[in-house]
């Protein structure tokens, strides 16, 4: 079983829209539709778990109504942080599913990457299952300087092995229980799924992410995913 944990709480405030940025407008559907849809139509994807704000349960499951979403198993709370969502969500799938195999895995997913493919979502579930964990990301374009509190350059970085992490990032189920509980145990805060699992002395595979693949996080990135939503269709 492959469950996908579709991550919604943040209200994004590099956005600047005053309200949850998965609730924008994208051709003319809510922002979180795109990353739904994709696990939705996906064969892999047996389930999906939307966190959400609490005081927008009702809202997200109008969508999900709207837009006839059957692979949603349920619309539960997130919390402060985006991994005490993640942890919310590995909660609800270990109390809910007594009798998981052994193999399943739990993919978490930004509600904001809308453009997720197919492909990708294949490949992180296949590396999961044969080493533990595994995420799409970006190889490092720019030119990454270090710079210390006063501003002074500390010197170029060398970005041959620099990614920059996307989603999904998926664990196999076991392991992402163990990773998140210890987590919360040490009061350890990541940086991103993975990284708990890395703390168990674990590996991670990282597979070369889409260029479509992107997180909305400002108002360019959405007319940005505008432009990529038109030229789809």
């Amino acid at each position: 079983m492959n469950i996908a944990i579709v991550l919604a709480s943040g209200m994004g405030k590099r956005m600047g829209a005053g309200k949850n940025k998965t609730l924008l407008e994208l051709g003319k559907k809510p922002l979180i539709f795109y990353a739904l849809e994709n696990f939705e139509k996906s064969s892999l994807i047996d389930k999906i778990i939307l966190v959400v704000k609490e005081d927008e349960k009702k809202l997200f499951q109008k969508i999900a109504e709207r837009y006839k979403f059957k692979k949603i198993e349920a619309i539960i709370s997130g919390g402060k942080e985006r991994q005490d969502s993640g942890y919310n969500g590995v909660s609800f799938v270990k109390e809910n599913f007594k009798k998981i195999e052994k193999d399943s895995t739990i993919l978490f997913h930004n509600g904001a990457n809308p453009f997720v493919s197919e492909d990708e979502i294949s490949e992180v579930i296949f590396n999961a299952k044969k080493i533990g964990a595994s995420v799409v990301a970006h190889k490092t374009k720019d030119t990454i300087r270090q710079v210390d509190k006063n501003g002074k350059s500390l010197g170029v970085i060398d970005r041959t092995n620099l990614w920059n992490m996307q989603t999904p990032q998926v664990i196999e189920f076991s392991l992402a229980v163990k990773a998140f509980e210890k987590a919360r145990e040490d009061n350890f805060l990541g940086t991103d799924d993975v990284s708990l699992v890395e703390r168990l002395g674990k590996k991670v595979k990282v597979i070369q992410a889409s260029e479509n693949n992107f997180k909305i996080t400002t108002p360019i990135d959405l007319e940005l995913a505008k432009i990529i939503l038109k030229n789809k269709k």
